[in-house]
């Protein structure tokens, strides 16, 4: 009886491992919708399982079935490799799509913020790479230096006659404004609550104040992305600065009442969401030339 059973082992041991491995690989391949060449490969290993099983059992003749047998293993084995090797290709894409339309966001995010800062500085966007570039190296942008706290009280009857001529009623606390008029009355009975007191609008540099900041340094770094650098932003990631995002802006279009500026920048990243859709790509941009909307495609999403 162990003799036989020892003897079954060995004949069919090797046959059954490759019918019951075909049979799990189609089963995992519906399941999990694996692509076309992992299904070749679990009905390749299959079929190896079947024939090997009818070859050793004595019902299938030894020649073709043998050499079918084998082959199927073999072609099986191949297709199976060349299946990991598109999976793994498609993994890589999709990390590498991921990468690409995160840093886009951020670059996309940082240009936006560069051409509202110089918008602000003179009216419109800068239309070329170069003047932008420029701006976002040397140029300013105005920041309120505030000291002091409002103290936290109403106005008293001589304060409220310095600060307005009409005598309007003391209902409210002391507000900001307020605060900072009366800094500038040093005659003024409770000056003493107010010379520390400031609300001063400076220039400061754009560069230092936003991409030298510790907090954009420290969340670049946790998201992965190289150093900052103005002369990287015109470049689309991923395509070895050979593409630029289009730059495209209008001294003004009507909204409503009002004449604004308007910009869009736009461009076609080298992914798609899904490996060979849309040629491989997916347009990024923001802005808009028929109104000042200055939002971003991904936020959208």
């Amino acid at each position: 009886m162990t003799s036989n059973l020892s003897v079954l082992l060995k004949k069919y041991s090797i046959p059954a491992l490759f019918f019951v491995l075909g049979i799990m690989m189609l089963i995992i391949g519906i399941r999990s919708n694996q692509g076309t060449m992992f299904m070749m490969a679990a009905g390749l290993m299959f079929i190896a399982g079947v024939l090997s099983i009818g070859y050793s059992s004595g019902k299938f003749k030894a020649g073709m079935v043998y050499v079918l047998g084998i082959g199927a293993g073999i072609a099986a084995a191949i297709t199976l490799y060349f299946s990991y090797v598109s999976v793994e290709e498609t993994a890589t894409y999709n990390e590498n799509y991921v990468k690409c339309k995160s840093i886009s966001k951020q670059n996309l995010e940082d240009i936006r913020f560069i051409q509202k800062a110089y918008a602000e500085a003179n009216g419109k966007y800068a239309d070329n790479w170069e003047d932008m570039i420029d701006f976002a190296n040397n140029g300013t942008i105005p920041f309120v230096d505030a000291q002091g706290v409002v103290p936290s009280r109403k106005i008293t009857p001589e304060e409220n006659k310095y600060l307005y001529t009409n005598n309007p009623p003391i209902d409210n606390n002391m507000t900001d404004d307020e605060a900072y008029r009366l800094s500038k009355w040093t005659a003024g009975a409770n000056y003493a609550e107010f010379k520390d007191f400031k609300r001063d609008t400076i220039q400061i540099s754009l560069l230092k104040s936003k991409f030298q900041s510790k907090a954009y340094i420290e969340s670049r770094l946790k998201a992965g992305f190289h150093k900052f650098s103005p002369d990287s932003l015109p470049y689309i990631p991923y395509t070895g600065a050979r593409k630029k995002w289009k730059l495209e802006t209008k001294d003004s279009v009507q909204v409503g009442e009002a004449k604004l500026p308007a910009i869009k920048v736009s461009g076609m990243i080298p992914f798609a969401n899904i490996k060979g859709k849309n040629d491989d790509q997916e347009e990024m941009y923001f802005g808009s030339l028929s109104t000042n909307d200055t939002s971003g495609s991904w936020e959208n999403e």
